[in-house]
């Protein structure tokens, strides 16, 4: 089962639009909303079990993932059709802000399941952290 599929849309927009906006072809929706967990999980990797995320069925899958993931679905679905809904363009750039506090570490959501970091990935993490530089160089002419 898909972590998102048309029908679950209606809490966002009504079905019959979707279809009026699609031509009622249904591909197009399942590929707009595969691109658009492509999406998310691009900006959620850095710090979140993106695997685990997507992989949660029915009332296991996270409502705030969920949530943002429709708002980004039905901008891309209103999108194709060049409309200026400037609601439906707010959700998404609030979605998209969501998504990059989460992927900076600006905001953490606890209720996502935590990435496991062995010692195989290269990915530094904090206690890897490594400073360049040194205290200011002053200069004194001694030597006239």
């Amino acid at each position: 089962m898909a972590f998102l599929s048309k029908d679950e849309l209606k809490t966002v927009t009504t079905v019959p639009l979707i279809d009026k906006l699609t031509a009622s072809d249904d591909t197009i929706v399942t590929q707009i909303i595969d691109e658009s967990i492509a999406l998310m999980k691009s900006y959620l990797s850095k710090y979140y079990d993106v695997d685990a995320i997507f992989a949660a069925e029915n009332s296991e899958r996270n409502l705030n993932v969920l949530k943002r993931l429709k708002d980004i679905c039905r901008y891309e679905i209103y999108d194709r059709l060049n409309n200026n809904i400037t609601s439906v363009i707010k959700k998404y750039e609030e979605a998209m802000r969501w998504l990059e506090k989460l992927n900076s570490g600006e905001f953490y959501d606890r209720t996502l399941p935590k990435r496991i970091v062995d010692d195989t990935t290269d990915i530094a993490t904090e206690s890897d952290d490594v400073r360049f530089g040194g205290n200011t160089r002053y200069i004194n002419d001694t030597f006239y």
